[in-house]
């Protein structure tokens, strides 16, 4: 008995929580003026259309979600330059020519982590959907409990 009232206040409470934290998503109709180009633009429009339809973001993502979209044009550009290019060149010393790595495959691995931080931050990670995806399913489950029992 006290276990089916636990789970009804964790429900409720879970409820609470996830209304406190949801804001209005007005300001993620339109890609902000800032973002560094097309690129950055298209990925902006696909990524508010998937997570809007899981409700996982809001206008305080903003700032994380145009950071993700940058990162992402950005490492577009330094993949579509590598492609051209070796990755590892010559570099000429005072000892003779010496192999070294390509600059540009820094750069690449340097958006790469950016992307990966904010998509962390903006919920574009398998792990912090799953986590979403088990909070909805024990949400309703509650609910289901609540109306028909433990049946």
């Amino acid at each position: 008995m006290q276990k089916g009232n636990l789970t009804v206040i964790t429900g409720q409470k879970r409820r609470t929580e996830e209304e406190s934290v949801t804001t209005d998503k007005n300001q993620l109709k339109r890609p902000p003026k800032w973002l560094v180009d097309d690129i950055a633009r298209k990925e902006w429009r696909r990524i508010v259309k998937e997570l809007s339809q899981i409700n996982l973001v809001g206008n305080l993502d903003l700032n994380n979600l145009g950071g993700y979209c940058n990162a992402f044009a950005n490492y577009v550009k330094a993949t579509e330059i590598l492609k051209d290019q070796t990755y590892y060149i010559d570099r000429e010393t005072r000892n003779g020519i010496i192999v070294v790595k390509n600059p540009m495959v820094d750069i690449q691995k340097g958006f790469a982590e950016e992307m990966r931080k904010f998509a962390g931050l903006c919920g574009m990670t398998i792990d912090s959907r799953l986590k979403v995806a088990a909070v909805k399913t024990e949400s309703k489950e509650d609910n289901i409990k609540r109306q028909f029992g433990n049946i």
